[in-house]
């Protein structure tokens, strides 16, 4: 894949959420795959397997928090891109993620187009 072709990994336990999210990144042409994960042992998986330029990653999943699988991220990709949606933003989240070098946190209910820009900025 070359450095136009951008890879995004969506891990979000809602398919409405991961298909608003999918719909967003499909406007973008530099976006050449996008894979999506509903749980974090699934994503951890998918993203060892095949990791992508960017991750855009929710707080509440199934098995386990998007924090903690934030951090397992960040200790195996220190320099992949990950942004938190999120429907349930708080403030103690936000400064773990930020201190776990998060990219971005945003709220996906109203936030979804500020979130997609900060992506298209970080993987130019």
């Amino acid at each position: 894949m070359n450095n136009k072709n951008k890879y995004v990994f969506i891990v979000d336990n809602s398919m409405i959420s991961a298909n608003r999210i999918f719909n967003a990144l499909s406007h973008i042409t530099s976006i050449l795959k996008v894979d999506y994960a509903a749980s974090g042992k699934e994503a951890l998986q998918k993203i060892n397997n095949n990791p992508p330029n960017a991750v855009l990653l929710d707080i509440k999943l199934p098995d386990m928090n998007g924090v903690d699988m934030l951090q397992q991220i960040k200790q195996i990709y220190p320099n992949m891109v990950v942004i938190i949606l999120t429907d349930y933003p708080t403030s103690h989240s936000f400064k773990i993620s930020k201190a776990l070098g998060v990219h971005g946190y945003y709220n996906k209910a109203n936030e979804l187009d500020t979130a997609i820009k900060q992506l298209q900025k970080l993987t130019k």
